[in-house]
């Protein structure tokens, strides 16, 4: 079984948690929430572009590219997020799942993988390499979600 060269050589750097209200009309006046439901919508939301327990095949792979990008994820881990759809987008569709599922059905990505991890590892598949590098990259879409590392 081929590893895609998934490492744990990244530092997860600070995401600004904060919620941003802005006033577009320097007239109108805009009901600021109590602060109480500011610091429990900073926790559900924080400022980030994707949303990894909530998206699309499609967005995946555009995520993947965007992230390894901006540096956050290696190569192999952006082919590993991004082969299934480039399959799918090629051929029309990839086991069982179409061009137009992939492109509108949204699933957790973080908790597809710990599936996906844990049923590879039930049936004595993958290498220790294969999990070490799951794991890492498990952590790395985990921290860049949460703000932290969930596996610990």
């Amino acid at each position: 079984m081929a590893t895609f060269g998934i490492n744990s050589n990244f530092q997860t750097s600070q995401y600004n948690q904060s919620v941003k209200l802005s006033n577009a009309s320097a007239t109108k006046h805009v009901e600021q929430p109590p602060r109480q439901e500011i610091a429990s919508v900073q926790h559900r939301y924080p400022e980030r572009e994707f949303d990894f327990t909530n998206m699309t095949l499609a967005e995946q792979s555009n995520a993947a590219k965007t992230l390894y990008d901006k540096g956050v994820l290696s190569m192999g881990e952006m082919a590993f997020m991004t082969g299934r759809y480039g399959l799918i987008e090629h051929d029309g569709q990839l086991g069982g799942t179409t061009l137009k599922q992939a492109n509108s059905e949204r699933f957790d990505v973080i908790a597809n993988m710990k599936e996906n991890l844990a049923t590879v590892q039930g049936q004595g598949q993958a290498t220790s390499d294969v999990v070490s590098n799951y794991k890492a990259l498990i952590s790395k879409l985990e921290a860049y979600q949460f703000g932290l590392n969930t596996s610990a």
